[in-house]
């Protein structure tokens, strides 16, 4: 029930809070996924009150939104960190609107999240050129999924902006790809390498189907409409299987790929400012989360201990 970003609100007196609450200003340059993250979590929690006999906020007390969060114990860690995190902030909205007596900060003083801890699915360069060779370039199919891996592998763009990319954000004449971020609404320029370009020529002019469509990648099954994320997933994961790659430990999608570009970058010394603009990133913090998959290369970057004894 929680998983489904499709929930359906069952008790209308909870739905003009919840309008409000999305209308904040702070709300307007979010991305359409966080806003419907929120909406989920919350429309959830409105459901699970509802079905407590509980008919407005003004009768929700702090083992109500205990209890909820109880009721989803069985989700990721991450997850509920997640929706812990929503709910903190929605209640501090409660409470700012006088609709209710405490605040979101009472409710959740500590959210415990591994995000800064965790190890990220990575390959090394010589397991992603496998990945790249064993794709059979020489029929449609093949051609259309080479583009899809290269632009993961070798630019790091996320599945979500691979899907939406339109032939006019190939930029032939300055060898460039520019698009605004799905994710993130923040504009990033790329450049157009030279196999990203002959591989892109090679599918326009023998794979991509004729169509009036502006998306540089389209369905056949959906009358040329945006493939979705979920199809990029297993045209990449195909091939990790096809090459022979070790995918128990580790993740298998375009992601990973994305991941596996920015370990390899910062074990060729790349600059982490330039990491940070490759994956489009607009704070260097969030790029630091990639220094966790590479625990070989940080090595380097220690400082030595000076010995005592040899002074």
């Amino acid at each position: 029930m929680y998983k489904n970003s499709k929930i359906i609100l069952r008790y209308p007196q909870f739905q003009s809070i919840i309008i409000q609450y999305q209308g904040l200003d702070e709300f307007k340059d979010q991305a359409p996924d966080t806003i419907r993250s929120k909406r989920v979590t919350i429309t959830s929690l409105c459901n699970y009150l509802g079905d407590s006999c509980i008919t407005s906020f003004a009768q929700c007390k702090h083992n109500h939104v205990a209890d909820f969060m109880q009721s989803i114990s069985s989700l990721s860690s991450t997850t509920k960190s997640g929706k812990a995190f929503i709910l903190r902030h929605f209640f501090n909205f409660l409470y700012k609107e006088k609709i209710i007596l405490y605040s979101g900060n009472e409710l959740f003083p500590v959210i415990v999240t591994n995000k800064n801890n965790r190890i990220l699915s990575f390959y090394s360069e010589e397991e992603v050129k496998k990945l790249v060779l064993c794709i059979n370039s020489g029929v449609p199919k093949g051609k259309h999924d080479l583009i899809i891996v290269l632009l993961a592998a070798e630019l790091g763009i996320r599945s979500g902006d691979i899907c939406r990319l339109k032939l006019s954000d190939i930029h032939w004449e300055r060898n460039t790809i520019e698009f605004t971020q799905y994710k993130t609404g923040v504009f990033n320029q790329l450049p157009l390498l030279e196999n990203i370009k002959f591989a892109l020529i090679d599918y326009l002019r023998s794979a991509r189907p004729v169509c009036n469509s502006e998306l540089l990648f389209i369905g056949m099954k959906n009358h040329y409409g945006m493939i979705a994320a979920s199809q990029m997933h297993s045209v990449v994961s195909k091939y990790f299987t096809i090459a022979g790659l070790d995918v128990s430990k580790r993740k298998h999608g375009p992601h990973a790929l994305r991941h596996s570009l920015a370990s390899n970058l910062l074990k060729n010394n790349t600059p982490m400012h330039v990491i940070k603009d490759v994956l489009g990133h607009t704070n260097l913090n969030t790029t630091k989360i990639y220094l966790n998959i590479d625990f070989e290369t940080l090595k380097h970057f220690a400082l030595e201990v000076p010995d005592e004894n040899k002074k």
